[in-house]
């Protein structure tokens, strides 16, 4: 269960190395919400530790010598459902499909390993790991393993709301807890849907490409990391990379076919990818025929998106509150009835695939 409000937030560190483990205990130790209760060098010495201490979070290092990080993911999800496990991942192609694969495998999130050379370590570990840390445990999130209130489909009335076929672009903002949604989302998404998927998914570099290569593998549609000059097709998913903006502009030679304009422009709400920057685009070029989807995920990018795309008569579907990991993003636009409907992941791919002209 998540740590009650009253109590600090109890953490264990994971990691062969010392400077990393001395780093990551510092930083957090600095939080008079936080304890950092115990470390370990592997997974081997970590797990009779969890038992005896039971820390709320484990932070977790990828390459480890005699127990990997992902087996001993595996094993904490078996043994210990109730502890939230974030993934301290190596900034490298083989540690971002290392971390994708924890991500399915039930890691809650990941955060980059430092580099000293593009700033001030400590000063990194307090602006990404800390808020994340934080923004978990405050929102009692549901963790991999615990028991949850059973998720009912939606009625097929609800389903079925609306004109088959009367969206022919959607667009998808997602953040914390984003890889697995997605690959709960995507391989339910139909091969006859009429027109093209633009997801941002926050995350960095090389990280997005591992993801999209990923959901590829086990979906019907073709899924791909966006790039520059792209044109966007039926049936195909594009995912916006990491730290670069990805929009949508219409053809300039009068053919008809829009195309994925990626650039290194500033960042909104911290983010980049950022969802605004997208839905934007999506909302001058599709209008009333876009649809907009906002998923979980921390802050409110995509809020100011939506708003712009309700206006010009986008359809909006949001994640259910139960079903995300994080209701931030959603929450706002929720709220304030710019969401259409608010459904679980089963219900979203349904109305998805109807509204796009897709069989279910």
């Amino acid at each position: 269960m998540p740590p009650e409000r009253d109590k600090k937030i109890r953490i264990m560190i994971v990691d062969d190395s010392l400077v990393f483990r001395s780093l990551l205990r510092d930083v957090l130790g600095e939080d008079a919400r936080i304890e950092v209760v115990t470390q370990a060098v592997n997974g081997r010495l970590a797990l009779p530790r969890v038992r005896h201490y039971r820390p709320d979070f484990v932070i977790l290092d990828q390459e480890m010598p005699e127990m990997s990080g992902l087996e001993t993911l595996e094993l904490l999800h078996r043994d210990f459902p109730g502890v939230g496990v974030i993934m301290f991942s190596s900034h490298t192609v083989e540690g971002a499909k290392v971390t994708i694969h924890a991500l399915e495998l039930g890691a809650l999130d990941f955060v980059t390993k430092p580099d000293p050379a593009k700033g001030d370590p400590a000063a990194y570990i307090r602006r990404t790991l800390l808020p994340l840390v934080m923004e978990l445990s405050d929102l009692g999130v549901a963790w991999p393993g615990e028991a949850t209130e059973e998720i009912s489909l939606p009625k097929p009335e609800l389903v079925t709301k609306g004109v088959f076929g009367a969206c022919t672009c959607c667009a998808l903002g997602i953040s914390t807890g984003g890889p697995a949604a997605l690959h709960a989302l995507v391989p339910r998404l139909s091969s006859a849907i009429r027109g093209p998927v633009l997801i941002v998914q926050h995350m960095p570099k090389l990280f997005t490409k591992q993801l999209a290569d990923s959901l590829d593998t086990i979906s019907r549609v073709r899924v791909v990391e966006g790039a520059d000059g792209m044109p966007v097709e039926k049936g195909t998913v594009y995912i916006a990379p990491g730290g670069l903006q990805m929009e949508v502009a219409e053809s300039r030679t009068g053919d008809g076919q829009a195309r994925l304009r990626v650039f290194d422009g500033p960042a909104e709400s911290n983010c980049k990818p950022s969802v605004n920057v997208l839905f934007r685009s999506v909302a001058r070029v599709y209008g009333g025929k876009a649809l907009g989807v906002i998923m979980t995920g921390m802050g409110n990018d995509g809020y100011e998106g939506l708003r712009l795309m309700k206006s010009k008569g986008s359809h909006i579907l949001g994640q259910s509150e139960k079903s995300c990991l994080i209701f931030g993003m959603p929450a706002q636009a929720t709220r304030e009835g710019l969401v259409d409907d608010s459904l679980d992941i089963d219900g979203l791919a349904l109305r998805i695939n109807y509204l796009m002209g897709g069989a279910g």
